[in-house]
């Protein structure tokens, strides 16, 4: 019995021993893990492996996803990052930065357009024998009303109180195809789709207000187009919404003079607002000038026309001498780049890109532009394999590039002398421009700035940021065919630039 209790005794204490000595083991084990403390990640890794997510990301399955990050704090460019970087990639209006920057560089900051007021003929006993014309200078901003009445004083002054002949409108300076070719048909009549003329008024979009009743056809005038369109057409085929929202669009050849408005409307109203493409800028221009001179007193014998439109009754009272009764100019090229990249404007961008085609190839024609400028860009030493251009503002689905061009193309303009303006002219995120709403509160507030592009199934950013420890980065992200929302792709990617402001 003795030898039985004196083993259980040995057994308990042994037990004991045994737990005390794998305790402190594990004391032992836990005060070597407390004195080797985890890695902490820096926001260089927080911006590579939110990047690693985004290339995983199921929106992204069937996608393409190109982007360059550079760090050119030191004068030239050092890679932080890439992914697909010689991939070519629709790049929507990011395209306009290869445009605007060019015109820059090519144009130069002070060039202006101008718009010339003239006539042909003689003025004999306060008769104009002949004819008035406006002769474009591809302006995409004429069209302000102070000109018409300027330009009409203008004319009274001369002693003019009748002209035998017509107003004309000379859209000449650049090509009679105003539209890109690779443009699509269902967007020809919106008015982002509106095309660079050399005698662009108004922006080339016309406002009006259709009546539900008013059904059919039936030319609106007066106070329910501005500006007036002289014999257009239009046909009322509107319909109340019932689920879905309201929304109304123009159909048709965007140069007739004939288009029908689709779409729905509320039920309660009698009337809805639309607006679309003007068909025949010129033509409205000339038929403006001439209600002004009517206005004023002056009567006027002869139509207002396009000369690229005019019959042969016309064309015969032409003559090559005219003279100048006065002029109008445009914005500064600076200024217009501003415009233009600020808020994303097509028609700023196509009339810059038309101007470089004049400024090298002595032809306004859409394609002439895109030649200039991919050529300036492979003269400035980018390689341009893969880029392609086939208008000037990122409309065109045919139009590709890629992130290591944009990358490139962004350094080249750091050590231009136009780069303060270049720079400036791009959105401030959560500030101004396209970029305005986004990113406030962030470290990307008012240090990142970035052109924008999008259009369906396209979401694309390139510019520059200055991070919290005062790097600068030249960065360009594409996006093509992503599967969700345009509005979910603008948050995955809006991560990605915040985490590039917060790079140390």
């Amino acid at each position: 019995m003795k030898i039985l209790l004196d083993l259980l005794l040995f057994l308990l204490v042994f037990s004991v021993f045994s737990c005390r000595n794998a305790e402190q083991k594990r004391e032992s084990r836990n005060e070597k893990i407390a004195v080797t403390p985890l890695k902490k990640l820096t926001a260089l890794d927080t911006l590579l492996s939110d990047l690693e997510i985004l290339k995983k990301d199921s929106s992204l399955r069937h996608a393409s996803l190109s982007y360059v990050i550079n760090d050119y704090s030191t004068g030239r460019p050092v890679p932080v990052t890439s992914s697909n970087a010689d991939m070519s990639m629709v790049p929507a209006s990011v395209m306009k930065v290869l445009t605007t920057a060019a015109a820059l560089e090519i144009l130069g900051e002070g060039r202006s357009f101008r718009t010339s007021l003239q006539y042909d003929g003689i003025i004999e006993n306060r008769i104009l024998k002949g004819n008035l014309y406006i002769r474009g200078g591809g302006d995409p901003t004429f069209g302000s009303t102070s000109t018409f009445d300027r330009w009409g004083k203008a004319v009274k002054d001369l002693g003019i109180d009748s002209i035998t002949g017509s107003v004309i409108g000379d859209p000449t300076i650049f090509s009679h195809f105003t539209i890109p070719a690779t443009w699509t048909w269902g967007e020809l009549l919106l008015p982002y789709c509106a095309p660079a003329s050399g005698l662009t008024y108004s922006g080339n979009v016309f406002q009006a207000k259709g009546f539900k009743a008013k059904k059919g056809k039936y030319k609106p005038t007066g106070q329910d187009i501005q500006p007036e369109i002289p014999g257009l057409e239009v046909e009322n085929d509107i319909a109340d919404a019932e689920d879905a929202p309201a929304e109304t669009f123009l159909q048709g050849n965007p140069t007739a003079l004939s288009m029908s408005i689709q779409g729905t409307v509320d039920k309660g109203n009698g009337f809805f607002p639309y607006s679309g493409v003007i068909p025949d800028p010129a033509l409205a221009v000339a038929n403006e000038l001439k209600k002004k001179l009517i206005i004023l007193g002056i009567r006027v014998a002869g139509p207002a026309v396009n000369i690229e439109n005019a019959d042969s009754a016309v064309l015969s009272t032409l003559k090559k001498d005219r003279k100048e009764i006065a002029a109008a100019y445009s914005p500064s090229v600076a200024a217009l780049v501003t415009l233009t990249n600020i808020h994303s404007n097509n028609l700023f961008a196509e009339h810059l890109s038309k101007q470089i085609g004049l400024s090298r190839y002595h032809s306004g024609h859409s394609e002439s532009g895109c030649k200039a400028v991919l050529q300036f860009w492979k003269s400035k030493g980018i390689d341009t394999e893969g880029m392609f251009l086939y208008d000037g503002c990122g409309v065109s689905r045919y139009d590709g590039i890629t992130s290591r061009q944009l990358a490139d193309m962004l350094y080249y303009m750091t050590t231009s002398p136009s780069f303060t303006t270049f720079y400036n002219s791009l959105p401030l995120a959560g500030v101004s421009g396209t970029l305005a709403k986004y990113m406030k509160g962030t470290k990307a507030e008012g240090n990142l700035r970035a052109k924008t592009g999008s259009i369906s199934r396209v979401k694309s950013y390139a510019g520059y940021v200055r991070t919290v420890s005062g790097k600068r980065l030249i960065f360009s992200i594409l996006v093509n065919n992503f599967t969700c929302s345009g509005p979910e792709m603008v948050k995955k990617l809006e991560k990605i630039m915040v985490d590039m402001a917060c790079v140390k």
